[in-house]
């Protein structure tokens, strides 16, 4: 049972860092991404990726945080251990044995008071405490600064007290560290210079380099040093309370070209060879990781009334130009909704097909060569009979959905009992709503009876199959949406849900890049942009008729391809050139999270919008 308990210990020493994650946010000053004197002064410039929390929330954020951090880890304790502890009844044998599961049981309860506003500083993790996830190498590091040692030890100690085992101790250069793992890998647990120090190694790795993963031996240069967590914050918004990023291209680098230190120690562990793949696949797997070269997460702010957050995929230039056209205007899509969440996401479902077709020819005019990616290559016959599959036009017709809870009563998940009752609205965007109506009226009578009109006012949905699960449900219809409301008195904003202007689909960025679903953009701004946009779009297409077009494909290449009798000029870099100049790199923000008044939100409100690098 030594690695159940083993497993144990290594998830109490990663939990802490949630809270931290809960409790910080952002609207620091830059100052702390370029200190050599924090955390980040053990952070090599070249890391592969990094998070990093780096300054406290404000104190009434963490007093209002506060109740609900405690009730929410509550929760997740009892569904951990009701997921690690209990045996099905069907399942002829247990994963762990009668005295196991009671040991995990306790030290879940020790966790779940540990990780709350309370329980934290107890374990000497105050709200002043600074984090971050970093790679040295592929290798994982986790570092938090401790405002007391000795509690954190303490704490350390009653874990393993009631795990019923330690974790096995060693030490490098006179330094203690604790370990769990086997002969192949360890987890490793240090306090150095009054810093949490988490970290995976392969278990023979040299003392060397171990100390470059503790930080016992600093890095040549810094990323505070070199600016690069800096730059990515004030690129995009990010604050000190969270910003980081995962550099794709150098991740794939890493399986690509001839290694060193920590990452040849690793590729030996997984007895991987970089010199056994073919040009053809380093080339082809280097190209694919430049699709998406970076992706960049953290939070923009955070105030008593609400969260903000972003996560950005930064694209290649040609494949963000395609994807501007995915995007469509959804009647409140990235405006104020009210309830306790609201998401939505918008596609115009013809400009995906366009999008996928374009990708299939791009496969088809330069096919890949590399063995590994047989599979995505034979993917193209399979995407051809897709798309010859017949459609029907109230698809394309499809432009987006909002959803919005409004409230749920009922529901308590530390006795996983579901919601009585939920109140909620759906918008669904299309360019015919009466068409949508008349497909349903076709397959229900009540649906016909109703007699719904684009007028945006509530009508019951007296529908059987409806009434038969929801006391209450009600629709409306305007010339761009069909909005459904759920729960006693949720007619009364389907209205307003309606006439919320529409988000804008695209807007003109000053490099020459377009913004995507730009929120609070009027509809005559869209028709407009819409026309502006088309425009262009013609004017591109037909003087590339006479010329020879040059396209690059998804793979980086520059390749001659004729689609429909024209030639198509996207008039992008080529991967070689990307390599050499590093061109303009248009971004898409996606999902956003928002904590406002008592609940948390979710908003994808700048899905797709477009910035250089």
């Amino acid at each position: 049972m030594q690695s159940g308990y083993s497993n144990l210990l290594r998830l109490a020493c990663l939990l802490p860092l949630l809270l931290l994650g809960c409790s910080d946010s952002p609207s620091g000053s830059a100052d702390l991404k370029t200190s050599g004197e924090g955390v980040l002064r053990y952070v090599p410039a070249d890391s592969p990726y990094v998070f990093a929390v780096l300054e406290s929330a404000p104190e009434e954020v963490r007093e209002k945080l506060s109740p609900h951090v405690k009730t929410l880890v509550r929760s997740y304790a009892d569904m951990v251990r009701a997921i690690v502890v209990h045996r099905p009844e069907d399942a002829e044998e247990s994963g762990f044995d009668d005295d196991t599961r009671r040991r995990i049981a306790a030290v879940i309860d020790e966790l779940g008071g540990m990780i709350t506003a309370e329980g934290m500083p107890e374990a000497g993790i105050g709200p002043e405490s600074d984090a971050v996830i970093y790679g040295v190498g592929l290798l994982p590091v986790m570092r938090v600064t401790l405002t007391d040692t000795e509690l954190f030890e303490a704490a350390v100690t009653r874990l393993e007290e009631r795990a019923g085992a330690k974790m096995s101790m060693a030490s490098v250069e006179g330094h203690e560290y604790r370990y769990a793992g086997n002969d192949e890998a360890r987890v490793i647990v240090a306090v150095l210079d009054s810093q949490l120090v988490i970290t995976g190694a392969p278990t023979e790795l040299p003392e060397s380099l171990l100390k470059s993963l503790l930080g016992l031996t600093l890095p040549e240069e810094n990323i505070a040093q070199s600016g690069t967590l800096a730059s990515v914050a004030e690129k995009y918004g990010l604050s000190t309370y969270g910003a980081g990023f995962i550099d794709i291209e150098q991740v794939a680098a890493t399986f690509i070209d001839e290694q060193t230190g920590v990452n040849a120690e690793l590729l030996n562990l997984m007895d991987y060879d970089s010199s056994s793949l073919s040009d053809a696949c380093k080339a082809e797997i280097r190209s694919l990781a430049g699709i998406a070269p970076r992706i960049v997460s953290g939070y923009t702010e955070i105030t008593p009334e609400h969260f903000k957050s972003t996560s950005v995929f930064e694209l290649r230039s040609d494949i963000a130009a395609a994807v501007q056209s995915l995007t469509a205007a959804v009647p409140g899509l990235g405006t104020e909704q009210g309830g306790l969440i609201a998401l939505g996401m918008s596609l115009n479902m013809l400009a995906a097909r366009e999008f996928y077709s374009a990708r299939l020819d791009a496969i088809e005019a330069d096919p890949y060569e590399c063995e590994l990616l047989g599979e995505l290559q034979a993917s193209v016959t399979r995407g051809r009979a897709l798309l010859e599959q017949p459609i029907p036009p109230t698809v394309y017709a499809f432009r987006g959905v909002l959803a919005v809870i409004d409230d749920i009563k009922g529901m308590d998940l530390r006795k996983q009992q579901p919601p009585t009752d939920i109140n909620m609205r759906l918008l669904v965007a299309t360019d015919n709503p009466e068409a949508l109506v008349a497909t349903g009226a076709m397959f229900s009578p009540e649906i016909a009876a109703m007699d719904l009109k684009p007028d945006s006012k509530p009508v019951k949905l007296a529908v059987p199959a409806v009434a038969s699960m929801i006391e209450a449900a009600w629709v409306a219809m305007s010339g761009d949406a069909i909005a459904f409301s759920f729960g006693n008195g949720s007619e009364t904003r389907l209205e307003s849900m309606l006439g919320i202007e529409t988000a804008a689909a695209v807007h003109e960025h000053e490099h020459g890049c377009r913004t995507l679903l730009q929120p609070h953009r009027r509809r005559d701004d869209v028709d407009q942009l819409r026309r502006t946009a088309g425009s262009r779009e013609g004017e591109r297409r037909n003087n590339d008729i006479a010329g020879t077009g040059v396209r690059q494909d998804i793979r980086g290449r520059r390749v001659h391809r004729k689609r429909r009798g024209n030639t198509i000029d996207d008039g992008t870099q080529g991967l070689t050139a990307h390599r050499r100049s590093k061109p303009d790199w248009p971004t898409a923000i996606l999902p956003n999270w928002l904590w406002s008044g008592d609940h948390w939100r979710w908003f994808i409100f700048r899905a797709g919008s477009l910035r250089t690098r």
